[in-house]
């Protein structure tokens, strides 16, 4: 069996390479950027140490931003969103888990862990966006860009642990 660490590491550099080369290319109708990266601080362990947590989420943040040539932009927004995840998970997590564990499908069930990737996701879209926008003069244009990207990025989270949950399923 494989250390854990080996499997975070593997889906930390997936999911920079998908951003960077595909998913930054993809702007559906001039609005939706789907941003998936999120998806590695969502699945984090809950056990994990906040700092560690926040450490990562700066690590992915600034490397999507070192790639993607932004001034940190994606960094701010991934730190933010992995200081609120603590809080998230002690909303949306069942409350008959004792062990530690990763937010998944098979341990929050589909509803929860929707509920609690949408949540998280919908913070770091708002933030991202807020702070690119650097004001709030077009609030329609701004509200549809957030919107649009939350509703695919959350398409393609549900897809991502789709898959990972048909391949663990026993």
């Amino acid at each position: 069996m494989s250390h854990p660490w080996v499997k975070y590491t593997l889906l930390f550099f997936l999911l920079v390479c998908l951003q960077v080369w595909l998913f930054n290319e993809i702007h559906l109708f001039g609005l939706a950027t789907p941003l998936l990266y999120i998806y590695f601080i969502i699945k984090l362990p809950a056990d994990m140490n906040r700092n560690l947590v926040m450490m990562l989420a700066a690590l992915i943040g600034l490397t999507i931003d070192l790639f993607s040539f932004t001034l940190g932009i994606n960094m701010l927004a991934s730190v933010f969103t992995g200081f609120f995840r603590f809080y998230f998970l002690k909303l949306f997590s069942p409350r008959d888990i004792f062990e530690s564990y990763a937010p998944a499908f098979s341990t929050f069930g589909k509803a929860l862990f929707m509920r609690y990737a949408a949540l998280t996701t919908l913070l770091h879209q708002v933030v991202l966006f807020v702070t690119e926008s650097f004001s709030l003069f077009e609030p329609v244009s701004l509200l549809l860009r957030i919107g649009s990207s939350f509703i695919l990025t959350l398409l393609m989270i549900y897809a991502f642990e789709s898959i990972t949950f048909k391949g663990t399923k026993k």
